[in-house]
């Protein structure tokens, strides 16, 4: 079965659960309030608009990709599933993809109601949405929703269990503060779970923490490796040799 076949089915499997269809139902409800708040509290500016609008998405993509990753191990369909396509390398990486362009097109879906909502207010200033704020805007919920695709399979990658993984996505970061940048404030920020998604949403092009919420690269690096790579690494090295049930 070619790459092409896999990651058409890895997509659609990606939305075919009663757990990431209510999810997108939620997103969707989250984002419309997001958008009657903005209407109601007048934002004239494009870039302003777009960022409201996409509020919740942080929270919730990441569980996005952890159903996507995890979901042929909670359902117990890993059997079927590398039955059909022996070879795991291709599924797995079919898997990484779906979930990063699943997401990456539902926060185009977001900006895409964004922009006609914008349009239709009366208050609107339209020329704000060719600025260059608004594209700086778009490439931050880019950023975000790659980072935050990478982050949901890291965790479902690693720990194969959906509940689980859900569970620390939301809770290492709080820990995290409690734990490391509290009484370690100088280290922190080179081991910080949150700095890569933080410098894909806004980059700083020094390599060091310059400003005092921005991430440099050398920290976005670091927290790439450690919470991105290492995990997504370890989990397909799992799942390459795991007994399928």
């Amino acid at each position: 079965m070619t790459f092409a076949r896999v990651l058409q089915t890895e997509l659609r499997k990606c939305v075919d659960t009663r757990a990431s269809r209510w999810l997108l139902v939620v997103m969707v409800v989250l984002c419309a309030c997001a958008l009657a708040i903005n209407t109601i509290t007048r934002v004239e500016d494009f870039a302003d608009y777009v960022r409201g609008a996409t509020l919740p998405m942080p929270a919730l993509l990441p569980i996005l990709a952890i159903l996507a990753a995890t979901g042929d191990w909670t359902q117990r369909s890993a059997m079927t599933t590398f039955a059909l396509v022996p070879r795991r390398s291709i599924v797995l990486a079919a898997r990484l993809a779906a979930a990063i362009l699943l997401i990456v097109a539902v926060a185009a879906a977001v900006a895409l109601v964004s922009v006609v909502v914008f349009l239709l207010t009366p208050h609107a200033r339209v020329e704000s949405v060719g600025s260059w704020a608004t594209l700086g805007a778009l490439g931050s919920i880019t950023g975000l929703s790659i980072a935050a695709a990478l982050t949901g399979v890291a965790a479902g990658f690693l720990l194969l269990n959906t509940p689980v993984a859900i569970t620390v996505t939301i809770l290492l970061p709080i820990l995290f503060d409690i734990l490391v940048a509290i009484p370690l404030p100088e280290v922190a920020p080179w081991i910080s779970i949150l700095a890569f998604s933080a410098w894909m949403t806004a980059p700083e092009w020094s390599w060091w923490t310059t400003q005092g919420t921005g991430v440099g690269i050398g920290p976005a690096l670091t927290s790439f490796l450690l919470f991105i790579v290492v995990p997504i690494g370890v989990g397909w090295k799992r799942q390459s040799v795991r007994e399928a049930k």
